[in-house]
């Protein structure tokens, strides 16, 4: 069992942590500064970390320790190792090889670029290596120009599933003017990068007239599992929750999600109530393993929510974006964009509107004592008056079991402020909603 403990527990452990890494690093690493950003759960504990900080040049170093036993570890280092000298990739900056295992820890580290599961990274994070690559996925746009230069900056990554990129080229030569300056470019897995590679360009072909600005798409990259699309203009929703006019703005919204929801079009997946009830068990298992003196409420709370999204009614499909918040919807002005819409599918309309819902609720705990309701109860309203009457009983369900995931979710980001206390808010949101349907 004490050692049980101990694996569990030296994930987190930042001063052992950089204890081994200081011998396999130069002295231009900030490792003093290396914090914990991101916790993969299981029912046990932490079994996975996204280490953040300070890298040589100003870059970010990223480091990912996974737990594993000694001998598995030490294969998995040596494969690592082997696979990136024989592919040709950078050393990673500052350290001596790109995968290290900690055999007292029972840690393997990689170093980004460096990810097991996701073999194009280090590639994709090479401007020299990328601007043939660019070149060519875009030349149907840009007029025989030669691409010049490349900056690459690493815009969100999730080790082993996807990393987003920005690109920043710099043109020489060629006639087109709407050749691009910034190109993103999101690398997942290769079963993910096929099964979703067609969605954007599918309902950019569908939306015409639809008030939600998307992404261009520009192109992909096969052999790199890579997707291409232009940016969108504006600022994260979510940052403008203080702002007069949030209302008014939550009402706009919630117009452009029905919109949205109407469009004639099935793109050949679908998320019912199955998968919102494994997300449910899963999320319980790993929550109560974070905040274990919570443990018999996050249990009771997950057996009530799987029972009432299985005795809800069969709801009338339609397309849903899947992953709905206010940090996918941008606002430039008077303009809205929607961003990352590989979630998209065939469900549940209220699953949207209840993800939208629990954040703003997030957002108000997050403000305390001084946060209002109105642009929650504005967004909901407005969204409401728009659909048919079965809504209004399904969208609280929803609500519910996002506040739920969003309280365990709160507790996978260490660095964050607040974060049990927002936790256990949004579980007293998640049994006041299943008690009444209201916040």
């Amino acid at each position: 069992m004490l050692r049980r403990i101990g694996l569990l527990t030296s994930i987190a452990d930042l001063a052992s942590v950089r204890t081994f890494l200081r011998r396999w690093c130069d002295t231009e690493v900030a490792l003093d500064r290396l914090e914990v950003s991101h916790l993969t759960v299981g029912p046990d504990g932490p079994r996975a970390a996204l280490y953040e900080g300070p890298g040589p040049g100003g870059q970010v170093l990223r480091l990912v320790a996974q737990r594993v036993e000694s001998t598995e570890g030490r294969r998995l280092e040596a494969e690592l190792n082997r696979d990136c000298r024989r592919s040709g990739a950078p050393a990673a900056a500052g350290f001596l090889q790109p995968a290290i295992y900690a055999p007292e820890l029972h840690l393997l580290f990689q170093v980004f670029p460096a990810d097991g599961r996701l073999g194009a990274l280090a590639q994709a994070a090479d401007g020299s290596a990328m601007a043939a690559v660019l070149e060519a996925a875009l030349a149907a746009r840009t007029g025989g120009a030669r691409l010049a230069g490349v900056a690459v900056h690493v815009v969100r990554y999730k080790p082993a599933r996807k990393c987003l990129f920005r690109y920043e080229l710099t043109w020489a030569g060629g006639a087109a003017a709407g050749r691009p300056a910034v190109v993103y470019a999101k690398v997942a897995r290769r079963s993910k990068f096929e099964r979703t590679r067609h969605i954007l360009g599918r309902i950019c072909a569908a939306a015409d007239g639809l008030v939600f600005e998307l992404p261009e798409p520009l192109g992909f990259v096969p052999e790199l599992c890579m997707e291409l699309f232009s940016p969108v203009a504006g600022v994260p929703f979510s940052t403008l929750a203080a702002a007069d006019h949030f209302p008014a703005l939550c009402r706009r919204v919630a117009a452009a999600l029905h919109q949205l929801h109407a469009l004639p079009i099935d793109i050949g997946r679908e998320h019912g109530a199955a998968a919102n009830a494994a997300r449910v068990a899963a999320g319980a298992a790993e929550f109560a393993a974070l905040l274990p003196a919570e443990r018999p409420r996050i249990a009771a709370l997950g057996r009530a929510l799987r029972a009432r999204l299985g005795a809800l009614p069969a709801s009338r499909p339609g397309l849903i974006h899947g992953d709905f918040h206010g940090d996918n919807v941008v606002v430039d002005g008077t303009r809205l964009g929607l961003l990352d819409l590989e979630g998209c599918a065939t469900g549940d309309p209220a699953d949207d509107v209840g993800s939208m819902w629990a954040q703003l609720t997030w957002l108000g705990c997050k403000a305390g004592a001084s946060a209002s309701t109105a642009g929650r109860d504005a967004f909901l309203a407005a969204y409401l008056a728009r659909a048919d009457g079965e809504a209004a009983v399904r969208v609280p369900v929803h609500a519910a079991m996002h506040c739920f995931l969003y309280a365990y979710q709160c507790l996978r980001h260490p660095r964050r402020r607040g974060r049990h206390e927002h936790a256990r808010a949004l579980l007293a949101a998640c049994e006041a909603t299943l008690a009444d349907g209201r916040g």
